[in-house]
């Protein structure tokens, strides 16, 4: 089995475990990461025919913080979605969300702190989701100067009604795990230390069951669904503008030099 840098997998009786392992930058994407987690979700299929259930969880105090804008730099210069649309081939953060989505096997997301962002998207494209007590919720795309991504346009509408989503999407505010077992996002909340444990019993009730019966089941759940790669495109359209604007390069020096942003609207 491949030794990744970024994350971790290992293989047990049937359900396989993907960790994202950037802990000392709460599991944020950057290339490398995504990268690797693209390859892994594209070789599960194919490489590892035993895998019955896939479960999704973050080394350390976050499940995933969304793109690592350290990278991007304090002017904002450097445009990702040029950055990203020079990748031949797709995979970019943003494709993350439609390939959990297409894994024939359910996907279990362990959220075991903050799903912001692109993590945010990432746990809503997993089929059942648990989240520990500690856990934290934003669409904090707007406080980045930018449009939802990787899906969540659609996701957080799809599962939680489009109050829900505007509510999330236009502030941009920093959820707890109460109100998004409320609100439908996660399937139910537990302790810290029990949250594997729960993850790992309920992708064993469901590799138990007949794998195909499975799969199709799977499949006729997410059929009504949108196109998840026509919804990228649009959003990848709706945020076109807003790269390197005057605010969304402030918003991401005042994350940085965590402070309060002053926006001016150009």
């Amino acid at each position: 089995m491949k030794n990744y840098k970024n994350l971790s997998f290992r293989v047990d009786d049937h359900i396989g475990l993907l960790t994202l392992d950037r802990p000392e930058v709460m599991n944020a994407l950057n290339r490398e990461l995504t990268l690797e987690f693209h390859e892994l979700l594209d070789e599960l299929p194919g490489k590892f025919p035993e895998i019955r259930v896939l479960v999704i969880t973050g080394n350390g105090k976050a499940f995933c913080s969304g793109a690592d804008l350290s990278r991007m730099g304090a002017s904002g210069s450097e445009n990702r979605r040029n950055r990203d649309r020079s990748d031949q081939s797709r995979r970019r953060i943003q494709e993350l969300a439609p390939a959990i989505r297409n894994l024939p096997q359910p996907v279990v997301s362990a959220i075991n702190g903050a799903a912001v962002g692109a993590g945010l998207s990432i746990a809503l494209a997993t089929d059942i989701r648990i989240a520990t007590e500690k856990a934290r919720f934003s669409a904090i795309f707007v406080k980045r100067g930018l449009v939802p991504d990787t899906a969540a346009s659609a996701t957080i509408k799809a599962i939680a009604g489009h109050g829900i989503a505007a509510e999330m999407s236009l502030t941009g505010k920093i959820y707890d795990a109460e109100w998004a077992l409320s609100k439908g996002l996660v399937n139910e909340v537990v302790g810290p230390a029990s949250l594997l444990d729960k993850c790992m019993e309920v992708a064993r009730e469901i590799a138990a069951n007949p794998p195909l019966a499975v799969r199709q089941t799977k499949q006729l759940l997410r059929v009504r669904m949108e196109d998840w790669h026509q919804i990228i495109a649009d959003e990848d359209s709706a945020g076109e503008m807003l790269y390197d604007t005057e605010d969304q390069k402030e918003a991401v020096r005042a994350f940085l030099e965590k402070r309060k942003p002053k926006y001016i609207g150009k």
